[in-house]
């Protein structure tokens, strides 16, 4: 419910003439929330179950999502924001920043289903000790692989590549089933789906990516160049099509679904698109692994959610916020739409328990990662980004050092910034 001071301040008066009048109920509020258009969906669900159960109202508003940022900072300045706002995770620290949020620390400590969201989102959320939002509709990267080539190859479909070595190792028995067959892809021009489903196994591998500030050092740790190096070799050994150079996302997922493909990164979204679309293929979903057996990683993409400074519900935002933690949110709302959880232990629920491998994707959620950094864009997003000139130079000139090298500079001067 809705508080209003002025309501309650004219009831105080009616009670002090008249005692035996009980106060009528407060009367219901309408919140608003602009989500970005590729988390609507997600966001639909919950919000629609919200409602069937409160009398107070979200009505979403969909932002396509390359205005979302800009709509946001435009609004703040403005003093014309929603009640709440769903968006790409990745933005959460400029925009803490920029003071654009509000801090909810005291309320979500207090609420014990905060401390089981997956640690990625929690970090990503938290700046100066102070939190300003949570997780909301989760997406993650995992190994993909074709059962159906692992049989034809000799290797054994249930055992998958648990290190970077297997997967060179795999990829080359996949390669040698025909002209046409290859063992690995990747998008070697997209530097989103690459910062996706690359940049995990170098985290898995005991590397940091981004700095958090310019004080930290960008692309730390031998993991960067081992992973650069596996690929590299693999592009070297014709391992993976030579499409995958020029490929900008656009054809990310749609080899793997030709059959043709061993092995690759991709998002847990894969899996009902290729049960939708393949029916007939056997594949096997696994962590991103690192150089060693038992290291594992993930990117958690998906959206945040969040109360704007100047919500004019800002506590019944905040109830829902706290209320889309709760199990009748994350299963009902979530999980029962086929979309994972933001929280952890749930991960294994009964309506992922008939499919292992959902559960395998939700688990990741618990293991990922995401970078806590300013300027993402900048440093990774843009199509000449210091991120995705370093995979090219690395993987397609072989210039692994070098590349790094340039990579560290660029994304030092960015920090600075």
């Amino acid at each position: 419910m809705g508080f209003n001071p002025l309501r309650r301040g004219v009831l105080g008066v009616a009670v002090v003439a008249m005692t035996s009048v009980l106060a009528p109920a407060q009367a219901a509020e309408n919140l608003s929330m602009w989500v970005r258009a590729s988390g609507a969906n997600a966001a639909k669900n919950l919000v629609d179950l919200w409602n069937s159960g409160h009398s107070d109202k979200i009505a979403l508003t969909v932002i396509p999502d390359n205005q979302m940022v800009a709509k946001l900072a435009t609004g703040a300045k403005a003093g014309d924001v929603p009640d709440l706002i769903s968006f790409d995770l990745i933005y959460m620290p400029d925009f803490m920043r920029a003071g654009f949020l509000t801090d909810i620390t005291d309320a979500m400590k207090a609420d014990p289903n905060f401390a089981k969201v997956a640690p990625a989102f929690t970090n990503l959320a938290t700046y100066k000790g102070k939190i300003y939002g949570t997780g909301f509709t989760p997406d993650v990267s995992i190994l993909i692989y074709n059962k159906d080539l692992f049989k034809k190859a000799g290797l054994d479909p249930n055992k998958p590549p648990t290190t970077l070595a297997q997967i060179h190792e795999y990829a080359k028995k996949i390669r040698a089933l025909g002209p046409d067959i290859y063992g690995f892809y990747f998008s070697g021009s997209c530097p989103g789906c690459n910062i996706f489903t690359t940049s995990p196994m170098m985290v898995a591998s005991g590397a940091k990516i981004l700095p958090a500030d310019d004080k930290e050092e960008p692309l730390a740790g031998t993991g960067v160049k081992e992973v650069l190096q596996l690929f590299r070799d693999m592009w070297a050994e014709g391992l993976i099509p030579k499409s995958a150079q020029a490929d900008n996302g656009a054809n990310f997922v749609a080899n793997f679904k030709s059959g043709k493909i061993g092995i690759q990164g991709a998002g847990g979204f894969l899996i009902s698109d290729l049960k939708k679309e393949v029916p007939n293929m056997d594949f096997g979903v696994t962590f991103l692994p690192g150089v060693k057996d038992g290291q594992a990683s993930a990117f958690v993409g998906g959206d945040v959610v969040a109360v704007p400074k100047g919500s004019k519900h800002s506590q019944i935002a905040l109830q829902f916020i706290k209320w889309e933690l709760s199990d009748e949110a994350q299963l009902e709302g979530l999980a029962k739409n086929n979309i994972l959880p933001s929280r952890t232990d749930l991960a294994n629920n009964k309506y992922f328990q008939s499919e292992p491998r959902v559960v395998k994707t939700a688990q990741a959620v618990g293991i990922g990662y995401v970078p806590w950094v300013f300027h993402f864009n900048d440093m990774v997003n843009s199509d000449s980004s210091p991120w995705i000139q370093m995979i090219q130079s690395a993987v397609f000139d072989g210039k692994v050092d070098d590349a790094i090298a340039k990579a560290k500079a660029k994304m030092k001067a960015i920090a600075r910034e």
